[in-house]
């Protein structure tokens, strides 16, 4: 259970954030734990209280898969309106999304006055953040480990204008950044709990997927299982009916994307 003193109102001036007595080490206790959240709900319990240590009046945290703009593989938490949220999703801005391509190809946390906007869509997208109370943000990406594709962004958010910037930011970004790769490192264990349990995929298959995406053929395989070609072919035929994938190679690209291998 978050403690309630975490929840206090947020101050409009950054560097009293960063002073009151006992900051760092209540952020650090909000931020650890994240890794024991059972379940979104919990996740997103600890992210309210996270931003409002942090001192922000909204925050958001998307993980998602680079150069893949389906919906499906978008994962957000909403410390924040959802009805921002929500006419995001409508607009479809996930490709083009300025926030989003800079964590794509960035690691450094930035006040998004860093951040170039360059076409409409991604000053529509800044213009609507604006209009649901987010004047001043400051990204912070949580970049792929492990070489995984699907990384996360934490989006920290006011209401006044250029609050991110100023001395006062270095002392929240060191802790925003553990924020942000707890809160990746919490998604992918999710998302790789829920493919497997749902898909039915047995430790066997994961080998499989782990052979296959070293690049081993059929003829490997079967002479290290001990078995026969055909039988090799069927394991991934069932493996890729289980995914809903057209191929073994697609199969084992989207199993290491999710973290399975």
């Amino acid at each position: 259970m978050i403690s309630t003193a975490t929840t206090r109102e947020v101050s409009k001036n950054l560097q009293a954030v960063i002073e009151t007595p006992g900051f760092a080490v209540q952020a650090l206790d909000v931020i650890q734990q994240v890794s024991t959240s059972s379940d979104a709900s919990d996740a997103l319990e600890v992210l309210h209280a996270a931003k409002a240590v942090l001192g922000a009046d909204q925050a958001v945290f998307v993980s998602f898969i680079r150069d893949d703009d389906s919906h499906e593989s978008f994962r957000f938490l909403l410390a924040a309106d959802p009805a921002w949220c929500l006419k995001y999703q409508q607009h479809g801005w996930f490709a083009n999304d300025a926030w989003l391509l800079y964590a794509a190809t960035q690691s450094e946390p930035v006040p998004d006055t860093a951040i170039p906007l360059r076409t409409t869509s991604q000053r529509e997208a800044r213009s609507l953040a604006r209009d649901y109370g987010v004047s001043s943000a400051y990204i912070v990406p949580a970049p792929a480990s492990g070489g995984l594709s699907r990384l996360g962004v934490l989006v920290l958010g006011s209401d006044q204008a250029g609050y991110f910037n100023g001395p006062a930011i270095r002392s929240i970004k060191v802790l925003a950044r553990s924020l942000a790769m707890e809160l990746h490192e919490w998604w992918v264990r999710q998302i790789r709990s829920e493919i497997i349990t749902t898909n039915r995929i047995s430790t066997d298959d994961l080998q499989l997927l782990t052979w296959e995406r070293q690049g081993m053929g059929t003829k490997e395989i079967a002479d290290a299982l001990g078995t026969s070609n055909s039988s090799v072919d069927s394991r991934f035929q069932r493996l890729n009916a289980k995914m809903n994938m057209p191929s073994r190679k697609a199969t084992a690209r989207v199993a290491a994307e999710y973290g399975l291998i």
